[in-house]
């Protein structure tokens, strides 16, 4: 009994350590705003990233190191400088969207996004930029 207890805790470990996913959420609401995510999980890795500032910059790295299954990013900016660079490497799925919307003066409004992704499933990027 106690052998087949201790294969039970055993593959429950094992199990456990499969199923091991990375979830980051960051919200930053200031003069100037830096956010930097590095992830790699086994399964999925999960980034949302919120900045309203004057300038704004967001890096998210996933899976570059230890590839994941899957990988999502988000990054959502609202400020005169905004940019945004996400890395993605897979097994499965990458899907990126960054959404970043400049105002004031015309002259220093800037909006910048860069998005790499490797994976052998499916490849998703999304970015919408505005200004004002």
């Amino acid at each position: 009994m106690r052998k087949f207890l201790l294969v039970s805790v055993a593959v429950f470990a094992l199990s456990s350590a499969a199923q091991a996913a990375n979830t980051s959420t960051t919200v930053q609401v200031g003069v100037v705003n830096g956010s930097s995510v590095t992830q790699n999980g086994l399964t999925n890795d999960s980034s949302s990233t919120s900045q309203l500032g004057i300038l704004n910059t967001a890096s998210t790295s996933q899976g570059t190191s230890s590839p994941s299954l899957n990988n999502v990013s988000t990054v959502n900016q609202v400020g005169v400088q905004n940019t945004a660079a996400t890395g993605q490497v897979a097994f499965g799925n990458n899907g990126s969207s960054i959404t970043q919307n400049s105002f004031g003066p015309p002259a220093l409004q800037n909006n910048a996004a860069a998005v790499g992704q490797l994976g052998l499933g499916t490849n998703t990027s999304v970015i919408s930029q505005t200004a004002h």
